[in-house]
């Protein structure tokens, strides 16, 4: 049986408000017409960023994630600009402080599973991590001390939940959906494979989820501005090196299946992160792990730019 979304709309003709149902694909499609907003967490609060400008916008004094977490992220298309500020003036933060759930989605690009010789499963793989290894677009990547020698950069797509998602379909998903961002997936590949000695085996949810190993940002763009989400260019640099430079196009599991499949095990809820997997070229395929001192980028189409700086622990 066909879903429907249940909208009122205004009807100028008539001068009254009509109810109308739209399937969940018609309701995507309407959400794709409105206003795109691309919106940062700044030190001076939440901005639209225009061009090199922000727009300080007045949201009732709730920052990025409370906008996300109440429900309330349509208010910035229409929030009222406060001031407006160069670059310089604003310290840029990650737009998702302290994610309720932060979900990683591996192995979901072909030529990542090649360069590490396996293939991909039939269903995703999909691997939860500590929301406290959450940190910001400028933020320094710690080599931890207990697992420094083999740390490795992913570059990915992170899609950020905006309505609780329940065992919902293919087709509903993306009304799921507030917006997407940058995200750099770091791992401890000792620990990630079970080499590292303090480690009794492979562990992937501790190899990823040293603090400061989940950079986020540095901006969120709202699911209006998305107009293809499995087409846009995703790219990774470690001292202007290209290392990743791919399209989401090349996503095995698409967004909308990723949500509905991981819907069926657990509810999604405002403010969830979802990793949607990286594409080749990581550094364990040939070796090339971080060292400290090194300057990792990852290029996100219609986002912006993730930079962070690898530091040792005794550098922070």
């Amino acid at each position: 049986m066909e879903k429907y979304w249940t909208a009122w709309v205004h009807d100028a003709t008539r001068c009254l408000c009509r109810r109308v149902r739209r399937t969940y694909a018609e309701q995507h499609q309407k959400r794709m017409e409105s206003v795109a907003v691309l919106v940062a967490q700044t030190s001076a609060g939440v901005a639209r960023i225009i061009g090199t400008r922000y727009e300080v916008l007045d949201v009732g004094g709730l920052n990025l994630s409370g906008l996300l977490k109440s429900g309330e992220i349509g208010r910035l298309e229409q929030a009222r600009v406060t001031a407006t500020l160069g670059g310089d003036e604003v310290t840029v933060q990650t737009p998702i402080d302290g994610p309720g759930n932060m979900i990683i989605v591996g192995l979901n690009y072909k030529d990542h599973a090649a360069e590490i010789g396996t293939e991909i499963a039939q269903v995703p793989r999909v691997h939860l991590v500590a929301p406290s290894a959450v940190s910001g677009p400028t933020d320094d990547i710690p080599l931890p001390r207990i697992a420094g020698s083999a740390v490795d950069y992913e570059g990915e797509m992170a899609v950020v939940i905006g309505a609780p998602a329940s065992d919902v379909s293919v087709d509903e998903a993306w009304s799921h959906v507030a917006g997407i961002t940058a995200a750099n997936d770091v791992t401890a590949r000792d620990v990630q494979n079970g080499s590292n000695a303090l480690v009794s085996g492979p562990n992937v949810g501790l190899a990823k989820a040293f603090d400061g190993f989940k950079p986020l940002g540095p901006a969120l763009l709202t699911t209006a501005g998305v107009r293809d989400g499995q087409a846009l260019r995703l790219r990774t640099l470690v001292d202007g090196e290209v290392r990743q430079d791919s399209s989401t196009a090349e996503m095995h599991f698409s967004v909308a299946e990723l949500i509905s499949y991981i819907s069926q095990y657990m509810t999604l809820h405002r403010g969830d992160v979802i990793l949607t997997g990286t594409p080749g070229g990581v550094g364990v395929s040939s070796g090339r792990f971080l060292r400290a001192g090194q300057v990792v980028e990852v290029e996100l189409e219609g986002v912006g730019v993730l930079r962070n700086r690898v530091a040792s622990q005794l550098q922070r």
